[in-house]
């Protein structure tokens, strides 16, 4: 390119394979171009702005799919364990899985970290695996670590409400975009069932129906994704439900976790405070109970046990 250059590319696998791709096609030296998010750009002084098109274009897409294939061949097909079937660790599955992960992340500097790796990975081919103490093999390892904790708190915190149309829903805002990473998990785990799990802050939703396989990940503005994650329409069992596991939870709380006291700290620690607003159990307790569904009543027409007095 002959001079400093700033690839603006959307902050997704696509758009950073993308980006990385044109500084192939234009011969740029790594020394003379850097990537940025095309959301959160800010040129440096005298820097050449080149915008790559959307991620979400055929074209792209295709362009991408062709950096990433070359990425693997460079460094799994040049590994000599591999070509002679001596890879107990599957090598080829991990690199792909690493690069899938840290292109997740929402730290500004994951396009051009990934850029750096990627370039690395060119370069060095399957050595690419043992350079753990190169500042970017490290920064990008670090992306994957994080978004990798990312994937874990969604499949732990999420929470789904029963909506009238007999669906299940639930929106989840993580500090990455672990929606396409964990929607498999929901899927086994929720296969007999129709639901959709929104992310409002990525503007990603993934929507599941156990008459076709697996879970369809779909891209939506933002007023959409606004409509889907504040949801109204409960069905009439939801509350009762709430209410049922609000009260095992407080029934089997440690005690000290006030915010005066030790627990408290190992709480948040464990369930960090930007997710609590979407936790059922950590919700405010209803001042009445609310009625029992004809399916929860036990004989004679009383509500099954647990969600019966106050405490």
């Amino acid at each position: 390119m002959g001079r400093a250059t700033v690839i603006a590319c959307e902050p997704s696998l696509e758009g950073v394979l993308a980006g990385v791709g044109v500084t192939y096609l234009a011969h740029a030296h790594a020394g003379e171009v850097r990537l940025a998010s095309a959301e959160a750009l800010q040129p440096q002084l005298g820097e050449m702005v080149v915008r790559t098109p959307p991620s979400t274009d055929d074209d792209t897409v295709d362009f991408a799919r062709r950096v990433m294939d070359g990425f693997i061949r460079h460094v799994t097909d040049g590994c000599g364990r591999m070509r002679r079937g001596r890879c107990p660790q599957g090598c080829s599955q991990a690199c792909v899985r690493r690069l899938v992960l840290a292109a997740a992340s929402d730290d500004p500097a994951m396009p051009e970290v990934v850029h750096r790796y990627l370039r690395l990975g060119f370069e060095r081919g399957a050595q690419v695996r043992s350079l753990i103490a190169d500042p970017r093999v490290v920064a990008f390892n670090d992306l994957a670590r994080r978004v990798m904790g990312e994937c874990e708190r969604t499949r732990q915190f999420v929470r789904f409400s029963h909506m009238a149309d007999g669906s299940f829903a639930a929106s989840f805002s993580p500090e990455a975009n672990t929606v396409p990473l964990t929607a498999g998990h929901f899927a086994a785990r929720m296969a007999t069932e129709r639901f959709c799990l929104v992310d409002p802050r990525h503007r990603v939703a993934a929507f599941h129906d156990p008459a076709h396989k697996g879970c369809q990940v779909a891209r939506m503005d933002a007023a959409i994704a606004h409509d889907l994650a504040h949801r109204s329409d409960l069905a009439d069992d939801e509350a009762y439900v709430r209410a049922m596991w609000q009260r095992f939870y407080r029934g089997t709380t440690v005690p000290g976790r006030d915010r005066s006291q030790r627990g408290y700290d190992l709480r948040t620690g464990w369930m960090p405070q930007r997710l609590w607003p979407g936790l059922v159990e950590l919700g405010p307790e209803a001042e009445t109970d609310p009625p029992a569904p004809e399916r929860y009543q036990g004989a004679g027409g009383t509500a099954l046990p647990g969600c019966q007095g106050r405490r």
